[in-house]
């Protein structure tokens, strides 16, 4: 009993979800998801099948930083474009931002993250996936 406690303790303590990121397409899904306390995970299915569970860490000052650089890039003022039609087996991706200065919830088509103002979003959302090295290579 008192390990489940603890283990309850420990999962409150690393706080609410402050970002979330997740795209869905055909047989790709992803999905990354940071708490206040900077613990977070990278999660992608291939086909239905999870193919990559990793966790991602960031300090405190790298998530403000990623707070103060969403917001600088007007990540909660995009808008999906009623003019752009998606392909028919076309994905989307959402932003979920909970920050206490900064709040939304951004759906687009796959494609228009690479249109207008939003690619540095979505680059900067994407460069926290973890590396995945070839098997016998290390990290320098």
């Amino acid at each position: 009993m008192r390990y489940l406690l603890l283990l309850a303790l420990i999962g409150c303590a690393s706080g609410p979800p402050v970002v979330r990121w997740y795209t869905t397409g055909a047989g790709l899904n992803e999905r990354i998801e940071l708490k206040t306390s900077g613990d977070g995970s990278y999660i992608s299915t291939l086909n239905g099948v999870e193919d990559r569970n990793e966790r991602v860490i960031l300090s405190t000052s790298q998530l403000q930083e990623l707070d103060d650089l969403l917001r600088s890039h007007g990540a909660c003022r995009l808008a999906h474009d009623p003019a752009y039609k998606p392909a028919p087996d076309e994905g989307q991706t959402t932003l979920e931002l909970a920050f206490p200065d900064q709040k939304c919830k951004v759906v687009l088509s796959n494609t228009e993250w690479l249109r207008g103002a939003a690619p540095p979003n979505s680059e900067t959302m994407r460069s926290m996936r973890p590396i995945k090295m070839p098997p016998g290579r290390v990290p320098q």
